[in-house]
């Protein structure tokens, strides 16, 4: 299970919790649709919603942002990306908390910047590549890493250390990991984003 799988399936299973059982009939599926109505004035169709539990065959099951703000609403979230913190911090007692923001490169549409800074005084920007969790940097100061150099991030949380993977270009032909933050962590901002697609 995928990164994206994990937020998507826990998205599911609370969505249950509130309606009381697992949908598997068009019955449920409409029921669903009309309480997720009552509850958040937002429609989701009952094929969509077969479509987000993976019950209508031969169709992608990956749903879009605004489905994913709809179920999170209505299971008390202000949005997809609250829900998503909520896993993270909050959702697994057997393990660390952090409290602090994080940002989700999955949520992020293609071409969003992100600029992260670190101590003592250095700073990269990072373009999303739109593929998953694929980023090219496109200024950087004060850091090893240089413009054109690809890497995988799949999460930025502050006040963490950043490991970003398989970072390559430049120079750098065997894919290697480079950490930032050893100190106090990251801090980062986004500094634009693109217009969101609605399903």
């Amino acid at each position: 299970m995928n990164d994206i799988e994990h937020y998507h399936n826990n998205l599911k299973e609370t969505v249950e919790k509130k309606f009381g059982k697992k949908p598997c009939n068009n019955a449920d599926f409409t029921e669903l649709s009309d309480m997720i109505f009552e509850s958040c004035k937002e429609l989701l169709s009952a094929t969509t919603l077969k479509r987000l539990w993976g019950y209508l065959k031969n169709e992608a099951t990956c749903p879009q942002k605004r489905s994913l703000n709809i179920l999170s609403a209505f299971v008390g979230f202000r949005n997809w990306q609250d829900f998503c913190n909520y896993v993270d911090n909050d959702n697994d007692s057997s393990s660390g908390f952090i409290h602090h923001t994080s940002l989700h490169s999955f949520l992020m549409p293609p071409g969003e910047r992100i600029k992260i800074c670190w101590y003592p005084n250095r700073s990269v920007v990072l373009e999303h590549d739109g593929d998953g969790d694929l980023f090219c940097v496109v200024e950087s100061e004060n850091s090893k890493l240089r413009p054109g150099m690809t890497l995988h991030c799949n999460t930025f949380t502050k006040k963490e250390i950043l490991c970003l993977r398989n970072v390559m270009g430049c120079g750098i032909t065997t894919p290697c990991d480079y950490v930032c933050g050893k100190i106090d962590g990251i801090d980062f901002e986004v500094i634009n984003t693109n217009k969101e697609l609605k399903d």
